[in-house]
C-alpha cells in the first residue's frame, strides 16, 4: 500500500512539474533590443564643439590714398625707392593710368591744357596785333612771316591738341611730372610771345619794314 502510495506521489508531482514547465514556455519571452549607434554618429559626437572665427573687417587708412610707403616721411630716403627721397603724390601724377583717357582727363593736366590753351590765344592775338602795326614778323617757319589770323589758328590749335595727346600718353606711363613741366614751360613760352606781342603793337611803326622785330 504504502508502496502505491509513494508511486502516486511521484505521479502527481511529475505531472504538476511538467505543467509548469508547459506554462513557463508558454509565457511570452522579453526581446532585448540594442541601440543602434552609427559610425558616424560616435565619431561627431567624439569631436569638442568647434567655434569658427568670423569674417576679418578692414581697416581702412586714416589717409585717403592710403598710408604713405616709406616709413621715414616726405622728403626722407626710402628704401623702397631705391634710397631716393619719398614725396608724396596728392594729384597722381606719378601713378600709371590705365587708359589714355584716365591720364588726359588728370585734374592738374586738364587745368594746364586749359592754361596753355588760353596761352597759346593770347600769343596769336599779340602776333597779329603787332603784325597789322607792321612792328614785328613771325618766326616761326610754319606759320609764315605774315600769317593770317585764320592760318595761325588753323595751325596753332592742331599742333596744341597733338601735344596735349602726346604729354596724355607721357603721363599714362607714370611720368605726369614732366609732362606738366614741358605744358607749364610752353605755357609760359606763349604768355612772354603774347606780352611781346602787344608791346610791339603800341611801338611806332619803322620806315621800313625790314627793320620789324620777329615775333
Amino acid at each position: 500500500m504504502n508502496r502505491i502510495l509513494i508511486a502516486l506521489t511521484l505521479t502527481y508531482l511529475s505531472a504538476m512539474s511538467a505543467r509548469a514547465q508547459s506554462e513557463v514556455t508558454e509565457l511570452p519571452l522579453a526581446r532585448i533590443e540594442f541601440p543602434k549607434i552609427s559610425l558616424l554618429q560616435i565619431t561627431f559626437a567624439q569631436e569638442p564643439t568647434r567655434i569658427l572665427p568670423d569674417n576679418p573687417i578692414p581697416v581702412l587708412p586714416s589717409l585717403q590714398d592710403g598710408p604713405a610707403p616709406c616709413p621715414s616721411g616726405t622728403g626722407e630716403s626710402c628704401a623702397l625707392l631705391g634710397g631716393r627721397a619719398y614725396f608724396s603724390d596728392p594729384i597722381h601724377m606719378t601713378e600709371h593710368d590705365a587708359t589714355w583717357a584716365n591720364a588726359a582727363r588728370n585734374p592738374a593736366m586738364l587745368v594746364g591744357y586749359a592754361l596753355n590753351l588760353a596761352a597759346t590765344v593770347a600769343d596769336i592775338e599779340g602776333t597779329q596785333a603787332c603784325l597789322r602795326r607792321h612792328t614785328c614778323t613771325e618766326a616761326n617757319p610754319l606759320f609764315g612771316s605774315n600769317p593770317s589770323r585764320a592760318r595761325s589758328y588753323g595751325i596753332g590749335i592742331p599742333l596744341d591738341l597733338v601735344a596735349y595727346a602726346a604729354l596724355a600718353f607721357l603721363k599714362k606711363s607714370g611720368q605726369g611730372n614732366p609732362a606738366f613741366g614741358i605744358l607749364w614751360g610752353s605755357t609760359v613760352a606763349h604768355i612772354y610771345f603774347a606780352s611781346a606781342g602787344f608791346t610791339y603793337a603800341h611801338v611806332v611803326a619803322p620806315t621800313s619794314t625790314n627793320s620789324a622785330k620777329p615775333q
